[in-house]
């Protein structure tokens, strides 16, 4: 299989990039993630050049473990989260 490479971009709402890494935590969203079958990293961490940025680095051993978190449930909770926190989302894939 070929490892997938994901780099996600949050831009957030002024002062609340810190309050959205929490409120991810809190969740249990990222440890959900972090148990399922193919992911290899999935950390968020604060820009340190872009104010109000987020960025998630997430590694996938494949293209169907890939799949298969889009369809996980505990997925489903990231919208609330994002809301009134998050103003756009950028994805880069890399195989």
């Amino acid at each position: 299989m070929k490892e997938i490479i994901l780099h996600v971009t949050y831009k957030c709402h002024p002062g609340k990039a810190e309050e959205f890494v929490s409120a991810l935590k809190q969740s249990g969203l990222q440890a959900a993630v972090r148990a399922e079958e193919g992911c290899l990293q999935y950390d968020f961490t604060l820009s340190c050049e872009e104010a109000d940025t987020v960025i998630l680095l997430e590694r996938w051993s494949g293209a169907e473990a890939l799949a298969a978190h889009a369809k996980a449930p505990h997925m489903k909770k990231g919208p609330a989260i994002k809301e009134g926190r998050v103003i756009s989302t950028t994805i880069e894939r890399f195989e």
